[in-house]
């Protein structure tokens, strides 16, 4: 059982580390998108992750050049949830990506089938093992 089942509600990828350098490792999705991550369980390039993002941890619509791992993001579904907001986007074929937002003035108002830019810092995104 993976280590991202007990750590609450967390986005999941899978894919395949490309590159382990230091601190850091690049990881492969299917589809060809590439996310940068904080190795937890992975010591070399060929092995299989599941990579694991908590929702509080992603921004959205981050300015240029401000996040490693930036990706475009379709709008599925908003459940408004008094002081913040939990929105469900596709980000990289996975339908079920979720990100929360505080509900506060200034913040990008979104609507379901909007278009947006997901991103978050390599430290925030953990490489697990893949079972």
């Amino acid at each position: 059982m993976a280590l991202a089942q007990f750590i609450g509600e967390n986005n999941q990828f899978r894919g395949i580390v490309a590159e382990v350098d230091g601190g850091t490792c690049r990881v492969s999705l299917e589809g060809g998108h590439e996310v940068l991550a904080t190795p937890v369980k992975i010591s070399r390039a060929g092995e299989q992750t599941t990579l694991s993002l908590r929702p509080e941890r992603v921004e959205i619509e981050p300015p240029p050049e401000s996040l490693p791992n930036v990706f475009q993001a379709r709008v599925e579904e908003l459940i408004y949830l008094g002081d913040s907001v939990r929105v469900r986007l596709t980000v990289c074929d996975n339908p079920d990506f979720v990100v929360k937002i505080s509900n506060i003035f200034g913040h990008k108002k979104l609507s379901p089938g909007d278009l947006t830019r997901v991103g978050w810092r390599a430290e925030d995104c953990r490489a697990l093992d893949a079972d």
